[in-house]
């Protein structure tokens, strides 16, 4: 069977571009040692997707709504990276990817905006120098918030609204405390024509440490000096036209994680299939104080299976059935309250796979 029938014969009935997502690990190398970085002590040496593995997937393009380069690494490791940037572009997908900023320099910067790209992230963890550089080990701060600016400038220059810009922040507490600067980061944000800025929680917990760096608790509110910062920084977000987005303080179950591993496909560096990236690496990690083994959840490479043999491959159903079973009862549940149910409802939904269970991102932190 051809790869073309498939295709049609997978997603038969569905709109063209049945993912939402597809993340592509351009790069799992970095050029930064930031302390709470869960992929450390996981990388080889060489570790950067090779542009015969991606031309793999262009082919699947015309599937997915967006694509994003970003995995555990530095996309701009890549060689490649504004070749990627354009093929997805050309294929009609939303593309963009995360960075830490050191190697998007002006030059760079006007490369990636020719070849389409629609967003980009800056992995900023403070408003300061000082405390910046006590968490991103290698880069300065003034020479990443010069890249932004830049970026800024081009898009003023060329009067056009893309790439979307985007400031992420790992809110931290402990030695590496950094929480009581986000309301200065709404103005760093402001001062430099951000877009959006996203306050993220540190969920990805795989190294000792990290377990202590955590803003969120399992059994309290957030302290008072936390819940100031928070409400500061969503009041200058409001009064400066800057979106900003900020997790739960308290983990509470979701029927599916932001993920969504119905809609989107995790691929590594080296071609392996996987819901995310979560599940691609960390054969363990730490869930409310305990160390928890998580087998890592490979389907498949695309260097040696076509895409729709793995999605329709018995174990990865299985994974899949159990979200959709949860969604089905939400579903249902919700159509029994219109329909004229209780307003408010308890429902008890089927367990998510195993290896999900103690992942933060099933809980909304």
């Amino acid at each position: 069977m051809t790869l073309k029938n498939k295709l049609n014969r997978l997603f038969q009935g569905k709109a063209a571009r049945s993912y939402k997502l597809f993340q592509i690990e351009s790069s799992l190398e970095c050029n930064l040692e930031c302390v709470m970085c869960p992929w450390n002590g996981l990388r080889p040496q060489e570790a950067t997707m090779t542009w015969e593995t991606f031309s793999r997937l262009i082919h699947y393009f015309e599937l997915a709504e967006s694509v994003d380069l970003t995995g555990g690494g530095e996309p701009l490791k890549n060689p490649r990276l504004v070749d990627m940037v354009q093929a997805a572009h050309q294929a009609g997908c939303e593309v963009g990817f995360s960075t830490n900023g050191v190697r998007l320099t002006p030059q760079m910067a006007e490369r990636l905006v020719d070849a389409g790209l629609d967003w980009v992230s800056f992995s900023v963890d403070a408003a300061s120098a000082e405390v910046y550089e006590r968490i991103r080990y290698g880069a300065k701060f003034a020479m990443i918030t010069e890249h932004i600016d830049a970026l800024r400038e081009i898009k003023r220059r060329r009067g056009i609204e893309k790439p979307r810009v985007m400031m992420v922040m790992v809110l931290m507490t402990g030695e590496h405390e950094n929480y009581f600067e986000l309301p200065a980061y709404i103005d760093l944000a402001y001062r430099l024509g951000v877009d959006q800025v996203i306050a993220k929680n540190l969920d990805v917990i795989v190294k000792d440490g990290d377990d202590d760096r955590r803003l969120f608790s399992h059994v309290k509110l957030p302290t008072s000096p936390i819940q100031q910062a928070l409400e500061t920084a969503r009041q200058k977000a409001d009064a400066l036209g800057i979106q900003l987005r900020l997790y739960s303080m308290q983990p509470h179950e979701v029927t599916i994680c932001e993920h969504n591993p119905l809609m989107s496909v995790f691929f590594n560096w080296a071609g392996e299939v996987s819901p995310c990236i979560t599940l691609a690496y960390a054969e363990s990690r730490i869930f409310d104080g305990q160390r928890i083994l998580t087998p890592c959840q490979r389907f498949g490479n695309i260097q040696q299976e076509a895409l729709p043999d793995i999605w329709d491959k018995l174990e990865y159903r299985r994974f899949r059935r159990s979200y959709e079973d949860r969604l089905q009862i939400e579903r249902q549940a919700t159509l029994d309250s219109m329909l004229g149910g209780p307003e408010t409802i308890s429902i008890s939904l089927p367990p998510a796979p195993e290896v999900c269970r103690t992942c933060y991102y099933l809980y909304g932190v």
